[in-house]
């Protein structure tokens, strides 16, 4: 991991504990929801908090979402392949960011880590004002995290959603 000030403006910015943490936890929240809708209680597989990462941090994959959780994973991997790889590879680059996001956030009360899963808690108090004040790429990040976390509990398996995408557990 990069000591803090040796990071870039853009790792400052994008990638700093916080902000990360609140990805997470929105992809939780998404993972959660469409779980407990699906007639389960299931929280995201940690592995699936740095593929969700992985999606929502890089603008161009985040822009290539689908519309509908409806959509097939497969099908879109199919539909975007240089997305693919993107996400393989965003999985590698990310993991120290993601990890160090999850500490952070289970430190703040934000997520747990329980075994092999990611659990959302509350909200920080003063999140809904901080959204309100936020840029627009950053409620489209928060937007974005939700979505995957619910289209990636409708693709299966995690061992399937990784193998779709290439990763390596």
């Amino acid at each position: 991991m990069t000591v803090w000030q040796t990071r870039t403006i853009e790792q400052r910015n994008l990638l700093n504990p916080a902000f990360c943490a609140l990805v997470l936890l929105h992809l939780a929240q998404g993972y959660q929801k469409e779980a407990t809708e699906g007639g389960t209680e299931d929280s995201l597989a940690l592995a699936l908090a740095f593929v969700g990462s992985s999606f929502v941090l890089r603008g161009q994959t985040r822009t290539q979402l689908p519309n509908t959780v409806r959509t097939s994973l497969a099908t879109w991997v199919q539909d975007h392949p240089l997305e693919r790889s993107a996400i393989a590879k965003g999985v590698v680059v990310l993991r120290p960011y993601v990890r160090e996001a999850l500490i952070f956030g289970a430190q703040h009360g934000v997520l747990r880590v329980d075994g092999r899963r990611v659990i959302s808690l509350d909200a920080p108090a003063g999140l809904a004002a901080y959204l309100r004040t936020s840029s627009a790429e950053v409620r489209d990040c928060f937007r974005a995290a939700n979505f995957v976390g619910r289209w990636l509990w409708k693709a299966g398996a995690p061992s399937t959603v990784l193998a779709l995408l290439g990763v390596q557990a």
